[in-house]
């Protein structure tokens, strides 16, 4: 078996590169033993903290980054973004590479279990934590009502997650290459420094929890059989799923689509799901980025009353290749997940209220950067187009000054607010997060999302379900019949709707029903340096740059760049 990456793992023992890796790995966890070599790796310790640890002085806004580094749910979202790569790779993967890389990705993730398991009954090293031999350390809960970090009396040597880390760091750049490699290096980074700048865990248990870890992965992978053996084993289950996979496929796609790939889909639909939970930011924006948005409108308009005759009918296979089930589903998960992800894990919300020049800065720069790439995808076409651009531009001008409302709390007005939000969600540029916060029901709905409370979900999820049926039909009639014109208009909409989400505001809040709720936002544009002009910058340039990726992943010259131009 050859990876992928820069190292082949061995099919048979190789003894002289089993004790080079198991050397350096034995070599490198007794210096902790060793009095001269403990002495360097204190020394290192007191650099590494004193340097982070006083990061926490420099303000509010760094103590509170560090606190939420610090968050389990941030721990989980650094892992979660590492796995959403993965899946990203297996996308662009042929049939063949995509069963290679599947049985490759089960042993790494076996062989990091069992490095892990391993760690945690071997003996290990407890020494009083940073935050306590060092009397005169920011505490990160001192300075954060929320947060618990910098109250921990031990820290062990190794670290268990960068036990996890550091062998999944090895494993995936030997076996995937240079990219997912860094990936895992950047999961270490992610788990380590929040821990230190704490002064909950000792740089020098990062280091050994991480590096023991890989070289013994390396000892594993390039010493020992181990690895092809368990990839020639998981190569059965891989192709058999694989090969059910392609009948599902045979049988349910539509003529001319492609619906091999749904962790694809997937992501993309996560991409969804995630802009829609933002207010001023739009699902259908972002389906318009990832070149699926005209699909995705039409597989949702083909529910309709030819489908419940085939459903009656039992004709499964037509239904099904009626509304493109092999696409919607997955996009549908992702949708789905984006919403347990970034509602009970990263509440969105609390991101945009804690660090609105970041987040909004982002998508600034994020939809800036897709109306640039739109406009070379659709012909402006003289003065008449210019008319459309500025009609969508006053529209969206027009929504983004809207002001939020209280509005009512009964049943009837939520199942209304769902309609309005996804009559919003399918049009670019108009966000349903922000149709739901001027309707007054975007926090409710966040919490109901939190706490699943059904009493609220329920007449919400009826509104959008009877909103996408009614509304996706007069989208997909319009891009059918007036592709041009509906394109140049959303894309006016984008522009005008970039006020809703410039991050520079001064934002206004007020308690009401209990709630804070934002009621004015007057935006400025900045004069002067600090640190949260800088943040936002950076963040637009951060969404330049992803959007420069996601038109990569949309491939438009098979979506909608090639969509009819009538009218």
């Amino acid at each position: 078996m050859r990876g992928t990456g820069e190292i082949a793992p061995a099919a048979e023992w190789r003894w002289r590169p089993l004790l080079l890796w198991v050397g350096a790995a034995a070599l490198l966890a007794l210096s902790f033993a060793a009095p001269p070599a403990l002495a360097l790796w204190r020394a290192l310790d007191t650099i590494l903290f004193s340097a982070l640890n006083g990061s926490i002085a420099w303000g509010d806004g760094t103590a509170l980054v560090w606190a939420a580094a610090n968050e389990t749910r941030f721990r989980l979202l650094a892992v979660l973004v590492l796995l959403f790569a993965w899946l990203a790779h297996l996308g662009g993967e042929k049939e063949e590479a995509l069963h290679r890389d599947m049985a490759l990705g089960l042993v790494i993730l076996a062989v990091t279990l069992l490095l892990l398991a391993l760690a945690a009954v071997l003996p290990a090293q407890l020494r009083d934590a940073p935050a306590i031999v060092w009397t005169e350390a920011h505490v990160l809960g001192d300075l954060v009502a929320w947060s618990d970090a910098g109250r921990s009396g031990t820290a062990r040597l190794p670290v268990l997650a960068a036990v996890a880390a550091g062998a999944l760091t090895a494993l995936l750049w030997m076996g995937f290459g240079r990219g997912l490699g860094l990936g895992g290096l950047a999961l270490l980074l992610a788990l380590a420094l929040p821990r230190i700048a704490s002064g909950d865990e000792w740089a020098s248990g990062h280091i050994a929890g991480g590096g023991v870890a890989a070289l013994a992965a390396l000892a594993l992978a390039k010493g020992t059989p181990l690895l092809h053996w368990l990839y020639r084993a998981a190569l059965l289950p891989t192709g058999a799923l694989l090969a059910g996979w392609g009948r599902i496929v045979d049988r349910f796609s539509v003529e001319g689509r492609e619906n091999f790939h749904p962790a694809k889909q997937v992501l993309r639909g996560m991409c969804v799901g995630a802009a829609d939970l933002v207010p001023g930011v739009s699902g259908g924006t972002m389906a318009l980025i990832l070149g699926i948005y005209k699909r995705l409108i039409g597989a949702i308009a083909h529910f309709d009353v030819k489908l419940l005759g085939k459903l009656r009918r039992l004709e499964i296979t037509a239904a099904a290749r009626q509304v493109d089930i092999l696409f919607l589903v997955p996009v549908g998960i992702g949708v789905l997940l984006a919403l347990i992800v970034f509602s009970r894990i990263i509440p969105l919300s609390t991101l945009v209220t804690e660090f609105p020049e970041i987040m909004f800065g982002f998508f600034f720069g994020l939809i800036a950067a897709s109306i640039v790439g739109l406009l070379a995808h659709v012909e402006t076409e003289g003065m008449t187009g210019l008319f459309w651009l500025a009609l969508g531009a006053a529209f969206g001008l027009a929504a983004a000054t809207l002001v939020p409302v209280q509005t009512p709390d009964a049943g009837w007005f939520i199942f209304l607010a769902g309609m309005a939000a996804i009559a919003a969600m399918l049009v670019p540029g108009i966000s349903g997060s922000f149709v739901l916060l001027i309707l007054g029901k975007y926090t409710d709905a966040i919490d109901a999302l939190g706490r699943l409370d059904f009493s609220f979900l329920l007449p919400l999820l009826g509104g959008v379900v009877t909103g996408a049926l009614v509304f996706s039909r007069a989208i997909s009639w319009l891009l059918d019949r007036f592709y041009r014109q509906t394109m140049l208009t959303v894309i006016g909409i984008l522009g005008g709707s970039l006020l809703a989400v410039w991050p520079f505001k001064e934002r206004h809040y007020e308690v009401i029903g209990g709630k804070e709720r934002l009621v004015s936002a007057d935006a400025y544009f900045p004069l002067t340096l600090d640190a949260g002009v800088v943040g936002g910058a950076l963040a637009i340039l951060a969404g330049v740059l992803l959007y420069r990726l996601l038109d990569r992943l949309a491939q438009h010259s098979g979506e909608e760049a090639d969509a009819p131009r009538q009218g």
